[in-house]
């Protein structure tokens, strides 16, 4: 029995499980290439000397923003330049990356303490990011309700990142025997982020859309009428 992924909007926001979640995701990617530029910009940023590491952060957060905005415009079926969507991210870029680094935080503390609180928190909290951009609130608002979004999609969000580092992980083994230097260089590692990447924002976009659309935020009747026009 095959399993199809519907793009009527209706559907979109239904709780989907780990496969069918990723299989979105990747439709999503596959719609906004832009996105895979995107990261792939944000990843090569790191080779910048010195600075590198910061650099890369700052633009990965602003990557990521613009990624959830995107993913956003496509369930609502409104599509837009990427100059008016990065305008939304700066709006909401200190709050974003505010999140970002509370997020980060935790997750490293988290794994430096036992591993285990580590990935429950990074499951747990990663809504906290769709919320932070795509959302009013300021940062510790966002958090709280990211937090609150988690529950009950710790397993199924964990699926997904599990999923997409196996994916990715036999992708770098095949491009490590293909050539050598991709895999010593690291462009390998930044390729596959930028494909990985995307597709992991979407899949917790769909989820704070599934979250929105439960409380009655994102209302399904909306999105029809969106179609209708």
């Amino acid at each position: 029995m095959s399993t199809t992924v519907s793009t009527d909007p209706v559907d979109r926001i239904e709780r989907l499980g780990v496969r069918r979640l990723v299989t979105w995701a990747a439709v999503r990617v596959r719609e906004n290439p832009v996105l895979v530029g995107l990261f792939l910009l944000a990843g090569l940023v790191g080779y910048v000397p010195f600075v590198g590491g910061l650099l890369a952060f700052l633009v990965t957060t602003f990557v990521l923003g613009m990624a959830y905005v995107v993913v956003a415009d496509d369930v609502r079926l409104h599509a837009r330049g990427l100059n008016a969507i990065a305008a939304d991210v700066r709006e909401r870029y200190g709050t974003i990356l505010v999140v970002s680094v509370a997020y980060a935080v935790a997750v490293a503390l988290g794994l430096i303490a036992l591993v285990v609180p580590g990935l429950y928190i990074a499951a747990r909290l990663a809504p906290s990011l769709p919320v932070a951009t795509l959302g009013e609130h300021g940062a510790a608002d966002s958090l709280r309700e990211g937090w609150a979004m988690g529950r009950g999609n710790v397993l199924r969000l964990f699926g997904v990142f599990l999923v997409v580092f196996v994916l990715q992980a036999i992708a770098a083994g095949i491009l490590a025997v293909i050539s050598t230097d991709l895999a010593t260089t690291g462009i390998s590692a930044v390729l596959l982020n930028a494909i990985s990447g995307p597709i992991i924002a979407a899949a917790i976009a769909h989820v704070y859309f599934e979250s929105r659309d439960a409380e009655g935020d994102e209302p399904t009747d909306e999105m029809t009428a969106d179609v209708a026009v």
